[in-house]
């Protein structure tokens, strides 16, 4: 089988690059608390097919509202940290199952509730925020991020000749409640760490795992992450480590950052559309994103690096997981 080519598809990586810096400009400029949350649907949207773009963006949009909902209900309605664990937990147990035991296109907005459940929760225990904020601000910067993917890139995707299939029927019941026990079991324990400690260290550690533990739950096969997820998201927190030590050191004003960012963006582009390093771009520029927080405040130098750090610590933690319970069958 002949490998992949290196050669970027321009097209297709300007299309990317004018979609997310165009959406994380407009966040910006609406003065969304956490825009860099407009950049990346891009990322993942942007589709091979016409189609396939149309079904991400609106289970997209409709995955972040059920899990924003969910998320603003537990924290607004009660102070129990117990109620907490166990909102978190269970969103994460039941939004992993069900997209894993549809297991097609059609089981992304079962995941992206369960993701942004812990996108609420974690952030607003955390940093104390007003979660119906952050709440609004997430699906906002959704609304904008798949807006923009698909304005960029629609009419120059291809349909598709053939529909999927809603599910794929040799995922077992028995599977998919494996692979949300094992997510649901992991946004437990990161929730309670951030709870026991209060750090936004913590709070960068906990994303991390929830985030990863639901995408690699989902996915009818996670072996490409396995192998893909360090090298991307490495390659992402040192692009991030770069763009907020760099920005500091010339002094730039936050207009100037959002400048320097969409150079990052756009080297991202170009990896993100060449098919051989393709999953390298989805990775990197999901983790760039966020452990730079563009847009935003940020933190100083050394509270960045630890931030950095426990986000990379999170995406290898759920890696090695994922490989011992793969070797025993078990996921």
């Amino acid at each position: 089988m002949p490998s992949q080519p290196l050669t970027p598809d321009f097209p297709r990586a300007a299309q990317l690059f004018i979609a997310a810096f165009g959406a994380l400009a407009l966040a910006h400029a609406l003065g969304l608390t956490n825009p860099f949350w407009a950049a990346m649907p891009v990322w993942v949207v942007s589709q091979p097919w016409r189609e396939d773009i149309l079904i991400r963006g609106v289970l997209r949009l409709l995955g972040t509202a059920i899990g924003a909902g969910i998320g603003f209900a537990a924290l607004a309605l009660t102070d129990s940290p117990a109620i907490h664990v166990l909102a978190l937990g269970l969103t994460a147990f039941a939004g992993v199952t069900l997209a894993y035991w549809i297991g097609t296109i059609y089981s992304y907005g079962a995941m992206m509730a369960a993701m942004t459940c812990a996108v609420v929760m974690l952030p607003s225990l955390a940093s104390h925020a007003d979660p119906l904020d952050l709440a609004i601000d997430r699906i906002w910067c959704t609304l904008i991020g798949v807006s923009a993917v698909t304005l960029a890139t629609f009419a120059f995707t291809p349909p598709r000749e053939s529909p999927h299939a809603f599910r794929f029927e040799h995922h077992t019941l028995a599977m998919a409640l494996r692979r949300g026990a094992v997510a649901g079991l992991c946004a437990a324990l990161s929730i309670s760490l951030l709870l026991a400690t209060g750090s936004i260290v913590a709070m960068a550690a906990a994303l991390s795992l929830c985030v990863f533990s639901a995408i690699m739950g989902s996915m009818a096969d996670p072996s490409p992450v396995l192998k893909n997820l360090l090298p991307g998201a490495t390659l992402g927190v040192l692009a991030g480590i770069a763009w907020r030590f760099a920005g500091d050191a010339i002094g730039l004003a936050p207009e100037g950052m959002l400048l320097l960012a969409g150079v990052f963006i756009a080297v991202g582009a170009l990896i993100r559309a060449t098919p051989r390093i393709s999953p390298l771009g989805l990775d990197g520029n999901m983790c760039f994103l966020l452990s730079a927080e563009v847009g935003t405040a940020g933190h100083g130098h050394a509270l960045h690096l630890e931030t950095a750090a426990a986000l990379l610590a999170g995406a290898g933690a759920m890696v090695a997981v994922y490989r011992v319970l793969r070797a025993r069958s078990f996921v």
